[in-house]
């Protein structure tokens, strides 16, 4: 039976109340009520909720009291504020405390049924996106065997069938449009295209696509610096896009005219380097693409990384086009081509525009000098050039602070090449753009990032120090009643020393915890890869009122053993949690057997049936409400132990919880030990 969403609502008015509950028609959501604030912190302690609706203005504990409690104590419960007293500082306030929506009295029972689906569908998104990155991370320390968890489905089928009939040597466009054809019986996408990306020109360049205006998309050019496709060239990620009007990592992108739905995946084509794209769009229905979609456009990338880096490097008259018709074309980029002595034989106009010299001016003048750049850039700009010149690989520079020809202050990005097509040559190319605009962006978005870091970085301190902050006062305070008693007094201070390396232990993780899934973790201690794990889910667990112990034997730091056994212990972690949103207990221990190590996860809630137990290693098979899990956690997690020599078991039972259990070999004790 689908469990209903739990709301909060707050309000000390008894109309508003009964009012509110009868907007929130009963079947669709679970509502109960506060009347102040000290009564709805009361029951935020004993209950976790998906979603807080609360007045601005109550007596005991105002709304934005609430606010900054909801905020501090449980950052997963999304918040919505409404008030009879709207005022510009009241909502510009609340949204600095997480507010997710800000709603006015009267309340229109649409308006506040739109934002509360809005909330909790983007808590679902949020939390479906954290689970999508925990489960990539462990597919790609699978590699290649990846696809063995899609092993007897239709899918499978169809790429092994691609993996047999596209070869290397076959016409490149030809293996993307074979790529693309595939998508549709994979995903079903009726839109797609494929981009590779040339880092010398910084332009991604169309190979094949798949629906109207074939010919046309697949000759594009798009520059890296602009759109989603450039955001996946320095976050190479696979991306999933549910719905582009409800999407708030890309507000300055315009919306998608001419597409009946809303929802996209781009797969980045990750190998020795970075290949490319694939997008696939307009799901056939126009429904939006899933999570289960998204790990089979990652296989379907990862095949085609695996044509690509195995093809032959193309021939440098295949490769280059010759230097005299690059000038000729109206190039956006500004080009020079120097000589040996580092002046320019010839330019095109876009380079006289940014320089500002008159047409012609340029040929025989020193290039690097009339730049405008300081002294150390300039020496490394002709360095560099010189080592492109004798042979050596092209270097880019983003970002030089310039004042050319004493114009105003510039941003300049520039490349340096060697001729096309003519190692050791005495000429070079050098590509320069203008990116103050794009800097200017940069710079403002660091400064807003540092300022949402240091607040998210602010709030998880408070929390995490508060309790031994609270201990060290208390003792101080001890040591100074006591300091006629020098024993006491020593003891006293020995406490609070214990409670100062606690917070500063706190500090170190909240700084490690704060981009825990983007870090390659190397190889560690059982012991160490487990508390890193539970360290990283204790806030989620705190949130959900799940009591967690921790108690595995201290040998377990004898055992070395490589870090994906981390993202093992992450997924069976979360799912403990998932299947306990009301409290419950998480037990973790481990054993030292004679022949083998075994690490144990033993939750309190609802259990599965034995139905489901048969089931749960199935790719694709999950147990979440409404299907919304992508139901490869554990079938992940069973490959990774299972390369380590290990097994990975589970046993449950209906409303008695779940308990599972990770058994490593002894002989990968002592290696790891020998290590």
């Amino acid at each position: 039976m689908k469990e209903l969403p739990l709301i909060l609502l707050v309000d000390d008015d008894p109309v508003i109340l009964e009012l509110i509950q009868e907007i929130l028609r009963p079947g669709s959501y679970t509502v109960e009520v506060a009347r102040n604030g000290r009564e709805a912190v009361e029951r935020l302690q004993g209950c976790s909720y998906d979603l807080v609706l609360t007045d601005m203005v109550m007596p005991e504990m105002q709304g934005l009291d609430l606010l900054q409690y909801v905020r501090l104590h449980h950052p997963e419960t999304l918040t919505i504020v409404f008030t009879g007293y709207a005022n510009y500082q009241d909502a510009v306030a609340a949204v600095k405390l997480g507010a997710f929506d800000y709603l006015t009295k009267p309340l229109r029972a649409e308006i506040l049924r739109h934002a509360i689906d809005r909330a909790l569908e983007f808590r679902r998104l949020t939390r479906a996106q954290h689970d999508l990155e925990l489960i990539f991370q462990g597919a790609e320390s699978l590699g290649w065997q990846a696809l063995e968890l899609v092993s007897d489905t239709p899918e499978a089928a169809v790429l092994a069938a691609l993996q047999e009939e596209v070869r290397p040597e076959q016409d490149l466009k030809e293996t993307g449009r074979r790529f693309l054809e595939a998508s549709r019986r994979l995903v079903g996408a009726s839109h797609g295209s494929i981009f590779l990306f040339d880092p010398s020109s910084g332009l991604f360049s169309g190979l094949a696509a798949l629906g109207p205006n074939q010919e046309y998309r697949a000759g594009l050019e798009v520059p890296a610096s602009s759109g989603i496709m450039g955001y996946l060239a320095t976050h190479p990620r696979p991306l999933l896009v549910s719905d582009m009007r409800q999407e708030s990592r890309f507000p300055m992108i315009p919306p998608r005219a001419g597409y009946h739905s809303a929802s996209f995946m781009i797969i980045p084509l990750l190998g020795r380097k970075f290949w490319g794209v694939i997008n696939l769009t307009e799901r056939e229905g126009a429904e939006s693409f899933t999570s289960r979609d998204l790990f089979l456009g990652w296989l379907l990338g990862r095949l085609l990384v695996e044509i690509l880096e195995t093809r032959k490097a193309p021939q440098p008259s295949e490769q280059f086009t010759s230097p005299a018709v690059w000038v000729q074309e109206q190039v956006p980029v500004a080009l020079a081509i120097l000589d040996e002595n580092l002046k320019i034989v010839q330019a095109n106009p876009a380079l006289e525009r940014l320089l500002g010299f008159e047409e012609k001016k340029l040929a025989g003048k020193e290039f690097f000098p009339n730049l405008g750049l300081d002294h150390r850039q300039q020496l490394d700009l002709e360095e560099a050039f010189r080592s492109a010149l004798a042979g050596g690989e092209a270097r880019e520079f983003f970002s030089l602070k310039a004042h050319p020809n004493g114009t105003s202050e510039l941003f300049l990005g520039v490349k340096v090449v060697p001729m096309p097509g003519e190692k050791g040559s005495s000429r070079g190319l050098v590509l320069m753009e203008d990116m103050s605009e794009l800097e200017h962006l940069r710079q403002r978005l660091q400064l807003f990032e540092h300022l949402a870091i240091m607040g998210k970085l602010s709030l998880c301190v408070a929390h995490e120090l508060n309790n031994p902050l609270d201990g060290v006062h208390r003792y101080l305070s001890l040591a100074l009643m006591k300091k006629d008693q020098p024993q006491e007094v020593e003891r006293y201070l020995l406490e609070a020393q214990k409670g100062l390396q606690k917070m500063a232990s706190s500090i170190k993780s909240l700084m490690f915890s704060a981009n825990p899934l983007k870090q390659s973790r190397p190889r560690d201690n059982l012991l160490k890869l487990l508390q890193d794990a539970v360290k990283i889910m204790m806030f989620q667990a705190s949130d959900q009122k799940v009591q967690v112990s921790l108690n595995p034997p201290r040998k377990l730091q004898q055992v070395i053993m490589d870090g994906d056994l981390y993202h093992v212990f992450l997924n069976i972690i979360k799912n403990a949690l998932q299947a306990m949103p009301q409290g419950g207990h998480l037990h973790i221990s481990g054993h030292l057997h004679p022949e083998e190590v075994e690490i144990t996860f033993e939750d309190t809630g609802a259990g599965l049936s034995p139905q489901e137990l048969e089931q749960i290693f199935q790719p694709f098979y999950s147990t979440k409400e409404g299907a919304k899990g992508l139901g490869l956690g554990l079938p992940i997690c069973q490959k990774i132990v299972e390369r380590h020599g290990g097994r990975l078991m589970v046993t449950s039972r209906l409303q008695k919880g779940t308990k599972v259990s990770i058994f490593l070999p002894q002989a990968v004790h002592k290696e790891g030990h020998d290590h």
